[in-house]
């Protein structure tokens, strides 16, 4: 006997497994498509938001400000920018380079910053001139200050036995 195979009788791709596998990939393109329709519809949105926002602004103008309001303004202006300038030199840190210049013997009784030409009016005591001396050497050699003049200096009483030198100096503080 003779074995005839006939392959017409038969259907060899197995339809339910590809059946799948296209709804499937039918369900992930309409998935794709309807997050495309809504960036679509959110971006038209934005777009007639801006439109309308922009004509609104468009259709308003300028205002006209009365040289009252100008003036005033500028003076809102000039007190922001005069705290800016004071904020931008740290006068903390010059008196902690200061203290650091202050040998034994010294006390302040005043110190007096100058903000618009960034100088330090210096009013103290000391238990005499060498004291003074060494402070302002010190002041001289730091280069946090510059321009560093003794104004003056007198004797002063300090106690009922105890006798001192008053000085005033000034110099000017480094940027």
């Amino acid at each position: 006997m003779e074995m005839k195979i006939n392959l017409a009788t038969r259907s060899y791709v197995d339809t339910v497994k590809l059946n799948g596998a296209i709804v499937a990939v039918a369900v992930f393109l309409v998935m794709v498509l309807l997050y495309q329709v809504s960036v679509v519809g959110s971006n038209a949105g934005e777009i007639t938001r801006l439109s309308r926002e922009t004509a609104e602004f468009a259709g308003k103008g300028t205002k006209e400000f009365s040289d009252r309001e100008y003036q005033d303004l500028l003076k809102r202006i000039k007190f922001a920018n005069d705290v800016i300038a004071r904020k931008t030199f740290d006068w903390l840190a010059l008196l902690n380079k200061l203290e650091g210049a202050v040998p034994d013997g010294i006390a302040f009784t005043t110190l007096e910053p100058n903000e618009k030409d960034r100088t330090l009016k210096i009013v103290g005591l000391a238990k005499n001139f060498s004291h003074i001396r060494t402070f302002v050497e010190g002041l001289e050699n730091s280069k946090e200050f510059s321009e560093v003049y003794l104004v003056n200096q007198s004797e002063v009483k300090i106690s009922e036995t105890q006798r001192g030198l008053g000085f005033t100096i000034t110099c000017k503080a480094a940027m």
